[in-house]
């Protein structure tokens, strides 16, 4: 992880307009809830751009990120957009991460992986809930963007691993512009 200085950087000169969200999030609303009733957690939400498209589902929306200029875009994105979304700044790489237990029916994280915050973010979906879940693999590192450090970089097949005991619902791995994994999945 960059330190919180370089975060605060990227996102205080980041562009206003809210860029689109992955494809897959898109994808993925099919396995959710029809009228967005329930609570959603985007986890590693920088600017909000997927905890934006989950508040206009109908999702009550905590966008989580340890950049606070990340989430005052956030928020100043949504209120323009007439969405309202709760924000938590918080170091997802912390010993002490505490997402709660049986809190959201949908929890999203996008380009961002850190192996420990799996059991909390597998705790922190109530019974029945989703995750979507896509990030960057080893192959990664062929195309020079992304991240560099192979711990933020999942092996082959490992993200399925990673969420053993859910009902895996999509699954799959690509390397075309980018080497990514996607998964969504319902915790039992």
């Amino acid at each position: 992880m960059a330190d919180r200085s370089g975060w605060e950087a990227k996102y205080r000169s980041a562009a206003r307009s809210i860029p689109d969200p992955d494809t897959f999030l898109c994808e993925a609303r099919s396995y959710l809830p029809r009228h967005g009733v329930g609570a959603a957690a985007d986890v590693a939400s920088g600017g909000g751009r997927h905890a934006l498209r989950l508040a206009r589902w109908g999702f009550r929306v905590q966008a989580i990120d340890y950049s606070d200029e990340a989430l005052r875009l956030c928020s100043e994105r949504a209120a323009a957009s007439g969405l309202k979304i709760e924000t938590a700044c918080v170091d997802l790489e912390s010993p002490v991460v505490d997402l709660g237990i049986d809190r959201f029916d949908v929890v999203s994280v996008f380009n961002y992986l850190h192996r420990p915050l799996i059991p909390i973010l597998k705790q922190s979906l109530r019974p029945g809930g989703i995750v979507i879940y896509k990030t960057y693999t080893r192959k990664q590192l062929q195309f020079g963007t992304g991240p560099k450090n192979p711990d933020f970089l999942l092996d082959e097949n490992e993200l399925p691993q990673l969420f053993a005991g859910f009902r895996h619902l999509l699954y799959r791995e690509t390397c075309a512009s980018e080497a990514a994994a996607a998964l969504i999945a319902q915790r039992p």
